[in-house]
């Protein structure tokens, strides 16, 4: 085993030592306490610590007479806590120093992000404040120059302010313990006379008789210009199907006229459609021309015809632009879709007339004044000398706006 000198920290003296690569400490030769050989503890403000010196080899041969035998020591455990040793080492300290470094950096940009969004949820009700202060501050007087705020305006609708009463109109509703679907009348208007309510009233008792007739000759009775229309009826009915017509109501009575009422009759599939009674000294009389959109012929006839001469029709006008055959040019042309209700699935045509025309400026202006996709407007149509096709003919004639004839 090598012997070391060194410098006793204890009696400072230089005295030689047995250690080797375990040792840790060793008693001292001179005063017998105990010399930490590799580790060195911080107790006092002054540092010690055992010095290492150069080693001194042992003889290579000595004589075996020469040979002084060392006594043998035993490793002495370490002073103190382990613990204590483990916290005063440098480097675990050099890490709880960068461990609470970065734990408190973290907990400050937490703080700032969590402040940082609170500003703008603070400063929205002081600016509110202080525009309010300004503006809702007035002088009590020329004299005084304190201001008093405004008092706080009222909000528009209060939840005990009573709203007011909405009018019935055109609703479905079901009543309570009924399957069935009734629908809402419509309230009358304060202006309406008693007289007029009266008159409204009975338009709307033959309006329903005419729509339950059960065939075109009783219901012929209740139409206006009856000797002229009753040739109409026969051809119509013989067309289309005769007998009562189903309908579920009949809502909004509206007096359009001295002379005339206008009522809207829901069907029982749900379409709807104006019919129009005209109020005489003999009682209201319902126009059947215009409630069926007849014209002159049946539209499926003057389709099938080609009939160039002119023919009055009722249709719904909207605007086209189908542009072909004789009808191929559109910066002469304007277009027109045209349809009729009098036959079930009738066909659609497109009607023509010239650009620079009073016709068609005429049909443009009432088409632009009508908030309705399509306008009810009665026409003369006539098709073309040798037509090709039978969905294109020349709006020859306005007639008037709407089906009604006055």
């Amino acid at each position: 085993m090598p012997a070391t000198t060194l410098v006793c920290p204890h009696c400072e003296k230089t005295v030689e030592i047995q250690v080797s690569s375990v040792t840790r400490s060793r008693p001292c030769p001179e005063c017998g306490q105990v010399v930490m050989l590799q580790m060195a503890e911080k107790t006092t403000k002054t540092k010690r610590r055992a010095l290492l010196m150069q080693q001194n080899e042992p003889p290579a041969a000595a004589p075996a007479s020469q040979t002084r035998v060392e006594p043998a020591y035993e490793p002495q455990p370490l002073p103190g806590d382990a613990f204590e040793r483990m916290r005063m080492d440098p480097e675990i300290k050099q890490f709880r120093k960068r461990l609470m470094i970065g734990s408190g950096a973290v907990g400050l940009i937490v703080l700032v992000l969590v402040v940082w969004s609170l500003m703008p949820s603070a400063s929205a009700p002081q600016k509110a404040k202080n525009a309010g202060g300004g503006a809702g501050q007035e002088k009590l007087s020329a004299g005084n120059e304190k201001e008093k705020p405004v008092q706080p305006a009222m909000p528009m609708l209060t939840p005990d302010e009573a709203l007011p009463p909405v009018n019935s109109g055109n609703l479905v509703f079901r009543p309570t313990g009924s399957s069935n679907l009734k629908t809402a009348a419509q309230l009358p208007a304060a202006s309406v006379s008693n007289e007029n309510l009266a008159k409204l009233a009975a338009a709307q008792d033959v309006l329903t008789k005419f729509l339950e007739a059960p065939t075109w000759k009783q219901r012929v009775i209740m139409v206006r210009d009856k000797l002229r229309v009753a040739p109409l009826m026969s051809i119509y009915y013989s067309k289309n199907a005769d007998g009562p017509i189903a309908f579920d109501s009949i809502v909004e009575a509206a007096e359009i006229s001295p002379k005339f009422s206008e009522h809207v009759v829901v069907f029982e599939g749900g379409g709807r459609r104006l019919a129009t009674v005209e109020h005489t000294s003999s009682g209201p009389l319902v126009d059947w021309e215009s409630f069926v959109g007849a014209g002159d012929m049946a539209w499926s006839d003057f389709l099938e015809q080609k009939r160039a001469a002119p023919a009055l029709f009722r249709v719904l006008v909207s605007p086209a632009g189908h542009y072909e055959n004789s009808f191929g040019n559109p910066a002469v042309l304007n277009c027109y879709s045209l349809r009729n209700i009098s036959e079930p699935g009738a066909k659609v045509v497109y009607g023509y007339a010239r650009k620079d025309s009073q016709l068609a400026k005429g049909l443009d202006y009432r088409l632009q004044q009508s908030a309705d996709a399509t306008v009810p407007m009665t026409l003369m149509l006539k098709f073309p000398v040798d037509a090709p096709v039978d969905f294109q003919v020349w709006i020859h004639q306005f007639v008037r706006y709407g089906w009604v004839t006055p």
